[in-house]
């Protein structure tokens, strides 16, 4: 918990004022019960109505004054849980930006949602009962025990042992409570993920009419929760009956013994109501603690959840004396191996090659002979497990991310567009981006002819994850986007399957002239998006078979023979075939 002394200056600056508050409210309460104790003894039984106006006046002005002290405390404990909230959330958000793609796998998306949402609530709710009513149940209770002895030691007795069996009840439901409070998070966290599997997918559930299947899914898994909420619940409530007890059973027996008191004259009656009531508030104290440590089983396991995330260390860092060489757009894999956590084949195995600066490379492979990977670690997302990685002939492990994102460009497999507008999307490329700039982007990504054909042009609205472009215009879109980021290396990693022939044909060229002094590393499924370039490299099962351009492949590579046949049609003789 080390990491919550960061937020601790800041919650106390509004904290402690609100405990000011908190602490006259708490006196003004145990000061009212003496005063009604006095009317009653002085003012009734003595039939003196000028001390009982007098002393009820008295009550009035101090209840005033405590209900402005409360309204005082409640604004301020809720900014200062706000506040801690709000700082919390956008540091834990800051924190999963710098993270690397295996250290979000390993989280989880739902669970890393949960965690920023409902685990920074919980926080939140515990911070705010910890300003209101945390502090004000120990003072009530020391207050009320002082107010109780000074009144009658011996009917004080009855306090001192109800409170120890109340604190027995009261640490027995928090060991009960904390695991099982535990469990309702990762519960939650299993509904998210299959609420956000199913939205992410929601056009291929209904293509496949697997609604029902997956309703059914969410069922269990809200049921699940469900259960174990009602688990949690059932397990705390089956305290509240003895807590009960407990309190009922030693008011009765107060009462008995002030009847008695006063029935021999040893007790004034006003004596045992003030008491009566003194007791009710530390009874009351009581019950805030048994919520206010609910509130804390809850939150403990949120404060851990958190804590795992901000603890996270991430090897993939800047190093603290980053490299800036010359800008050429050179690309070289030396000995590059990469094996996922979790496996033991490697998905890379020795690659060595080299782009030269302003080259076009083109990579080609069966699926999952790791052409996606290759392309992520020249951005690095992930870190070579063997090998050098080079960019401008130093390691990316020496550049400062930035600068790294600077001079290279990536237009991904699945292309994913913001909720905002076109122009809003496309100046992700470059903010300061010129209406000149974005135009000829557009026009170098085949994409100005349907941009100028909607209603708003560049205006126009997209909708989350660019649900009302299809996937050849999300495709464009995405490479004018990263032509505008001007880098030294652009990579395409099969970002123009959804493209159709002529269009694309109409890209390579396109892309042929305006990069010109662009390194270009294009990942392709299709033979004539990779026969025109200046090297392509053949992958199978991770290992880089062949290197050459398209003639010589033809004439040396099998694999890639074999791509050309089954897309083009090739005889053995190496003739093409109707």
């Amino acid at each position: 918990m080390g990491w919550l002394k960061k937020y601790m200056p800041r919650y106390l600056k509004r904290a402690i004022p609100a405990w000011a508050c908190l602490l006259g409210e708490v006196l003004v309460d145990l000061s009212l019960p003496t005063l009604m104790a006095s009317i009653v003894n002085i003012g009734i039984l003595g039939n003196d109505t000028p001390f009982m106006l007098r002393t009820g006046g008295w009550m009035l002005a101090i209840a005033l004054s405590g209900s402005v002290l409360g309204t005082f405390r409640n604004l301020l404990s809720t900014r200062a849980s706000q506040d801690l909230g709000t700082e919390l959330r956008a540091d834990l958000f800051r924190k999963t930006q710098t993270l690397s793609l295996a250290t979000l796998r390993r989280f989880g998306t739902a669970t890393t949602i949960t965690r920023i949402t409902n685990d920074v609530m919980q926080v939140q709710n515990l911070s705010f009962l910890i300003t209101r009513i945390f502090m004000r149940a120990p003072m009530m209770i020391v207050g009320g025990l002082i107010m109780a002895f000074s009144l009658n030691a011996s009917m004080a007795l009855v306090l001192l042992g109800a409170l120890p069996v109340l604190g027995v009840l009261l640490v027995f439901r928090i060991r009960r409570g904390l695991p099982l409070f535990q469990k309702v998070q990762a519960a939650l966290d299993r509904v998210n993920g299959v609420m956000r599997e199913y939205l992410a997918g929601v056009r291929v559930v209904k293509v496949f009419h697997r609604t029902d299947y997956e309703a059914e899914r969410f069922d269990r898994a809200n049921q699940d929760l469900t259960g174990i909420g009602v688990k949690a619940a059932r397990s705390l409530a089956s305290i509240q009956p003895l807590t009960l007890l407990v309190m009922n059973g030693s008011i009765l027996l107060l009462l008995w013994l002030g009847g008695v008191r006063v029935g021999s004259g040893a007790t004034k009656v006003g004596d045992v109501m003030a008491f009566v009531t003194y007791f009710q508030q530390i009874l009351q104290a009581m019950t805030m603690l048994s919520m206010i440590f609910n509130a804390m089983a809850r939150a403990r396991t949120s404060l851990g959840r958190i804590g795992e995330v901000f603890a996270t260390t991430e090897p993939m860092k800047d190093p603290e004396a980053p490299r800036s060489p010359e800008r050429t757009g050179a690309v070289e894999m030396r000995g590059v191996s990469f094996t996922f956590e979790g496996q033991s084949a490697p998905t890379l195995s020795g690659l060595d090659f080299r782009v030269e600066p302003g080259q076009t490379a083109a990579v080609i492979g069966a699926t999952g002979s790791g052409k996606s990977t290759l392309v992520q670690l020249l951005q690095r997302f992930s870190d070579a497990t063997e090998g050098s990685v080079r960019i401008d002939g130093q390691d990316v492990r020496d550049f400062a991310q930035d600068e790294l994102r600077r001079r290279v460009a990536i237009v991904p497999q699945q292309s994913t567009l913001f909720t905002g507008t076109l122009k809003e999307n496309l100046m992700w490329g470059d903010e300061h981006a010129t209406d000149e700039e974005i135009a000829h982007a557009l026009a170098v990504a085949q994409a100005a002819d349907f941009v100028a054909r909607m209603p708003e042009g560049l205006s126009t609205r997209i909708g989350q994850g660019g649900v009302n472009l299809s996937g050849g215009q999300k495709q464009r879109l995405s490479i004018a986007r990263a032509l505008l980021r001007k880098p030294d290396v652009l990579l395409l990693d099969d970002s123009t399957s959804a493209v159709d022939m002529e269009t694309e044909r109409r890209l390579r060229e396109a892309l042929r002239t305006a990069c010109a002094g662009t390194t270009v590393v294009v990942v392709a499924q299709r033979i004539h998006t990779v026969m025109e370039a200046d090297t392509i490299l053949v992958l199978d099962e991770g290992r880089l078979v062949a290197q050459g351009d398209h003639r010589a492949l033809l004439r040396t590579c099998p694999i890639y023979r074999d791509f050309y046949r089954s897309q083009v049609g090739l005889d053995v003789a190496g003739q093409e075939v109707v």
